[in-house]
């Protein structure tokens, strides 16, 4: 009896065995969100997604996303020297209330939204704002800095957060002195502050010309991406992509293609500059390649041209080529990935 007990016992550890090590390998599987190559992937499976520029600081909560299937909040961070990272809401020296960067990723999973947080601004105030300047040359540089290495060790057990590390650097026009070896020494040197600190998300980099300009892309984007994982590009959609022509657009996302670069388009609505444009042509031609893209902006307000909403809700129509039931109707697609 004792000799069967211990045969019985020695089986049932091989069995336990070979259950961890099965459930071992299911988990190393489970990879969560990756970038392979020039996709977007989850859990090793080439993805598309759809999203929304978000403004959960000042409420976090993004349960009415669901109606429109968004799959991404891309957060508006305006106030980055004071947003706190956990906790409950504080009220900022302009007299805002804004939550915790953990609230609103908590808030957003809950929904199974990715949480694609941005610095868009430094103290809340319009002067500060991080587009069309050269991060180095900003006063708040090393402040910022520091800000940023702690977003990356907060999140960096948190697969669904990706960090970006600067909205639209650099004008539009090049005024600033700007060159991509500027571009590519200070894109390096903010990677590098998120991946020392051991996070291994999604690192998402703006293009230049105030995130309108991919030939940076085509220029060094290669070179950039030597050594490091996980890289998405983001490109913002406004007249420089809106105002061209379906064969030019077409022509440039081949270039982009060609070149093995993963990309998304962050940022387009139909108003930016006090021009009227139609994004639906645009918009049509990424579906069907199966680029990602968010839409600007996720709020309800009729008054506000690029609002996805009115007040009431709906989608808002007006004084803009659709846009509210344009994107709506896109978001409602079943997404279209290529591999």
């Amino acid at each position: 009896m004792k000799f069967q007990n211990c045969i019985c016992k020695l089986f049932c550890l091989l069995f336990l065995f070979g259950s961890c090590q099965k459930e071992e390998s299911i988990i190393s599987s489970d990879s969560g969100y990756q970038i392979t190559n020039s996709n977007i992937t989850f859990n090793s499976k080439t993805i598309q997604l759809i999203g929304a520029n978000t403004f959960h600081v000042f409420g976090a909560g993004s349960a009415d996303m669901n109606s429109w299937n968004l799959d991404i909040a891309r957060e508006f961070i305006g106030n980055v020297k004071e947003t706190p990272l956990t906790g409950n809401p504080i009220q900022d020296n302009n007299g805002k209330y804004i939550y915790s960067l953990q609230n609103i990723v908590d808030e957003n999973r809950k929904q199974n939204k990715i949480s694609w947080i941005c610095a868009f601004g430094w103290d809340g105030n319009s002067s500060t704002l991080f587009t069309g300047k050269s991060p180095g040359n900003t006063l708040w540089w090393n402040d910022y800095k520091t800000k940023l290495r702690s977003w990356a060790i907060q999140f960096k057990d948190q697969n669904d957060v990706w960090i970006e590390v600067w909205n639209e650097p650099y004008r539009y026009d090049r005024t600033d002195g700007y060159t991509d070896a500027i571009w590519l020494q200070y894109m390096n040197e903010l990677t590098a502050i998120i991946r020392d600190t051991g996070n291994k998300n999604i690192v998402v980099i703006p293009c230049a010309e105030q995130g309108q300009d991919e030939s940076v892309l085509i220029n060094k984007g290669s070179v950039f991406l030597n050594g490091k994982t996980n890289i998405l590009f983001d490109i913002h959609a406004y007249e420089k992509w809106l105002l061209d022509t379906p064969t030019n657009i077409n022509n440039r996302l081949n270039a982009l293609k060609q070149s093995n670069l993963p990309i998304i388009f962050g940022e387009t609505a139909p108003m930016n500059a006090g021009v009227l444009m139609n994004p639906s042509p645009f918009l049509n031609l990424i579906y069907e390649r199966g680029i990602s893209v968010c839409a600007w902006v996720w709020k309800k307000d009729e008054s506000d041209q690029d609002a996805l909403m009115t007040r009431d809700g709906l989608p808002n129509n007006i004084n803009n080529n659709n846009w509210g039931t344009t994107f709506k109707n896109l978001a409602i697609k079943t997404r279209n990935p290529k591999p």
